[in-house]
C-alpha cells in the first residue's frame, strides 16, 4: 500500500510539473517607455503573464534581432521596422514573424532646440535653427533603436537628406541635442512618453506627411504643454506585440490564452485607473502583419 501510494504521489508531481506552462522571454523598452508599461499593464489584468518575463532592451531595432534569434518569445516592435527588415534587408526569418497582438500608434517626435534670430546693422532679421521639417537637409538627427529605421525611410519617402547619427538610448540622445553634438533628436514613442513630459528649452518639430508616407504612416498630433501651447502635426506607425509562428503545443497554448484574454479585457486596459492612456486607441481589429493562430 505504501508503494503504490507512492506511485501515485509521484505520478500526480510528474503531471503536474508537465503541466506548467514555460517561461517566456519579453522584449519591451527602456523602464519609463510605453512597451514596458503596457506589458506591465496586461499583467495586472492576465494571469498569464505570470509566466512571461519582461527583458528591457533599446527598443524595436533590437527586439526583432532577440525574436529572430530565439532570444526572447515575444517582441515590442513597430510594423514600419518589421517592414524594413522584409523589403529592404530581405531577411527571409522575417517571414515566419506572426502578430500577437495588433496595438497602438506610436508617434515620431523630432525635437529641436528652439530656432535663433539675429539682427544685421541694416535692421534684416536672420532665423537659424530647425523650424521646419525641411530645415534638416544636411543636418544632424540622433536617433536610436527602430527610430534609426524610422529616420531612413521617413528622410527617403520625403526626400529631405540628413545625417542619422546611432545613438545608445534616450538619455544619450537628449544630451548630445542639448550639447549641440546633434541638430535634432527623433524618437518613435507612444504618446504621453514620460521623458518627453519631463523636457525643457526644447521645440517639438512638425512632421509633415505625403502620398507616400501614407502607405505606413498616419496623420497623428502631439500634446505636450510643456514644450508647446499648441498640437503638433507629426505621423504615426503601428506597433504590435510579435511572436514567431511557434508549434510546440504548451508554447502555443500560453501564447494563445494570453491573446484571449488580453482581447477580453480591452474594456479594463482602456478604462482601469493607471492603465496606459494609448490603450484608448487600441482596437485589435487592425493587424499589420499576419496573426498569430
Amino acid at each position: 500500500m505504501k508503494r503504490t501510494a507512492l506511485t501515485s504521489l509521484l505520478l500526480t508531481l510528474t503531471v503536474a510539473q508537465a503541466a506548467t506552462p514555460p517561461t517566456l522571454n519579453v522584449a519591451t523598452g527602456s523602464p519609463t517607455g510605453t512597451y514596458s508599461a503596457m506589458f506591465k499593464n496586461v499583467g495586472l489584468v492576465c494571469t498569464q503573464s505570470a509566466y512571461l518575463r519582461e527583458r528591457g532592451t533599446s527598443g524595436s531595432l533590437e527586439n526583432i534581432d532577440l525574436l529572430l534569434n530565439n532570444e526572447v518569445s515575444l517582441a515590442f516592435v513597430q510594423s514600419d521596422v518589421l517592414k524594413a527588415r522584409q523589403q529592404i534587408d530581405q531577411d527571409p526569418r522575417v517571414e515566419g514573424i506572426r502578430t500577437l497582438l495588433p496595438l497602438h500608434r506610436e508617434e515620431i517626435h523630432l525635437l529641436a532646440k528652439p530656432p535663433t534670430s539675429s539682427k544685421n546693422i541694416f535692421g534684416r532679421v536672420t532665423v537659424t535653427g530647425i523650424q521646419t521639417f525641411a530645415d534638416l537637409k544636411g543636418k544632424r538627427v540622433g536617433a536610436w533603436g527602430g527610430s534609426i529605421i524610422t529616420a531612413k525611410v521617413v528622410s527617403a519617402m520625403t526626400g529631405v537628406p540628413y545625417q542619422i547619427v546611432t545613438m545608445k538610448d534616450q538619455p544619450s540622445a537628449v544630451a548630445a541635442l542639448n550639447a549641440g553634438q546633434v541638430d535634432a533628436v527623433l524618437a518613435v514613442i507612444g504618446q504621453p512618453a514620460t521623458w518627453v513630459k519631463g523636457l525643457s528649452g526644447l521645440n517639438l518639430v512638425p512632421v509633415p506627411s505625403n502620398a507616400k508616407l501614407a502607405a505606413i504612416y498616419a496623420p497623428a498630433k502631439l500634446f505636450y504643454p510643456n514644450l508647446s501651447a499648441q498640437s503638433v502635426p507629426t505621423i504615426s506607425v503601428q506597433s504590435v506585440l510579435a511572436t514567431r509562428d511557434f508549434k510546440t503545443a504548451d508554447k502555443k497554448q500560453l501564447l494563445l490564452d494570453y491573446q484571449k484574454c488580453a482581447i477580453s479585457k480591452l474594456v479594463n486596459l482602456q478604462e482601469d485607473e493607471g492603465m496606459h492612456p494609448k490603450w484608448q486607441e487600441v482596437n485589435f481589429k487592425t493587424w499589420p502583419w499576419p496573426q498569430y493562430k
